[in-house]
């Protein structure tokens, strides 16, 4: 009796949290769904052969479901991909004469980023408002080297006058003249600082024809759209936050930066088109490589403007400081193990039933033996 009430105490002292509640519900669970279908069995077959059935059934279970674990990337998980920083470099990543920040070997034709001051020279990088303006439509020069003075005023005046009199965010005369010039301002930094990134993203046939021309020449890499290398920007954001650059210090004024483009190298090949036999060639293709080809992103970044910020108004756009140097970010894409802990438990699980399996077997022929032995006695 004095056991059980120390036993009694002891769960009354257990903070019943979601952890310690999980556990017991999943335990009590299996307990009560496997050993009443063990008890069963085992009343009509006997303990042992009741007890290996029961365990070759639970084997087999967690075998099928732990392989649609690896093939949807569910339940029990591993790590997943993430981009790892191999190494920054400040300035024209492709001089390799640089002793004393020499650039990794791989980034050695990655085009300089240094901007042209016009089209076609070369060792820089033309600024993707030139391409615009040189090879872009009505409609593409109307949406990215444009600005509508007329549609930023009424904007600003439908706002201001929608605001009581009595309101201190509303403005007339010059103070509304100095807003509407303001926001005009901001789109003309946003227009002027165009990556090729984000006029890859709302204007691909642009790029290519920049490439064609011979005005981006990017050897090896491919650049990428702003939202495709979405994942490694952030990584290296991060990185470079952290890292002792400057980035990120609250005492300092010029503590942020602007992401210029990003380019990658490696990986499985891509789709050329969206044919049906390209996409059926590169599936297969990809899909019986033994290993993944070593994927390499560089995200570039130049230190911004310290603007002070003006309150009641919203944060004004990053402007790029061209008196800093351009800072290369090398990421590599690690693939991590995400189904990996699925795939252990399918095969551990499998090699487990088949040993349950093998055991029953070899426990009928003996049983069998003993009856044909029995049978044939005088």
């Amino acid at each position: 009796m004095g056991s059980v009430i120390s036993a009694v105490g002891a769960l009354a002292a257990i903070s019943f949290d979601n952890e310690v509640r999980g556990l017991l519900t999943v335990l009590l669970g299996s307990a009560i769904l496997m050993g009443s279908v063990w008890l069963i069995i085992s009343t009509n077959t006997g303990f042992r052969l009741g007890s290996l059935i029961a365990i070759s059934a639970i084997f087999g279970w967690t075998a099928m479901m732990a392989l649609l674990w690896a093939l949807y990337g569910i339940g029990l998980q591993g790590a997943r991909p993430t981009w790892e920083v191999q190494a920054i470099h400040i300035g024209n990543p492709s001089v390799t004469d640089n002793e004393a920040n020499p650039p990794p070997g791989i980034l050695d034709d990655l085009p300089n980023p240094l901007t042209c001051s016009t089209l076609g020279a070369q060792d820089c990088l033309p600024k993707a408002i030139q391409v615009v303006r040189v090879l872009g439509d009505s409609a593409q020069r109307a949406e990215l080297d444009s600005i509508n003075a007329g549609a930023i005023r009424d904007e600003v005046n439908a706002f201001h006058s929608a605001l009581a009199d009595g309101d201190p965010r509303k403005l007339t005369g010059d103070d509304l003249e100095a807003e509407v010039q303001r926001l005009a301002d901001e789109q003309r930094i946003r227009n002027e600082d165009l990556t090729l990134s984000e006029l890859k993203g709302v204007a691909p046939d642009l790029t290519e024809e920049a490439e064609r021309r011979g005005w981006l020449v990017l050897g090896d890499w491919n650049l990428q759209t702003t939202q495709a290398a979405g994942e490694a920007i952030t990584a290296a954001s991060d990185y470079l936050i952290q890292a002792d650059l400057g980035f990120g210090a609250t005492d300092e004024q010029s503590n942020t930066f602007v992401v210029l483009d990003a380019y990658q190298q490696g990986g499985k090949p891509k789709r050329l088109n969206n044919g049906v036999w390209e996409r059926v060639s590169n599936k297969v293709i990809t899909s019986t490589m033994p290993r993944h080809p070593t994927n390499y992103t560089v995200v570039q970044v130049q230190r911004s403007i310290y603007k002070e910020p003006v309150a009641g108004q919203a944060p004004p756009p990053a402007e790029i400081d061209p008196d800093e140097p351009v800072i290369s970010v090398l990421l590599r894409r690690n693939l991590g193990r995400f189904r990996l802990p699925g795939i252990l438990v399918a095969i551990g699980s499998g090699l487990l039933f088949l040993v349950s399996l093998l055991m029953l077997h070899t426990r009928d022929l003996e049983v069998r033996r003993r009856l044909e032995g029995e049978g044939a006695a005088p």
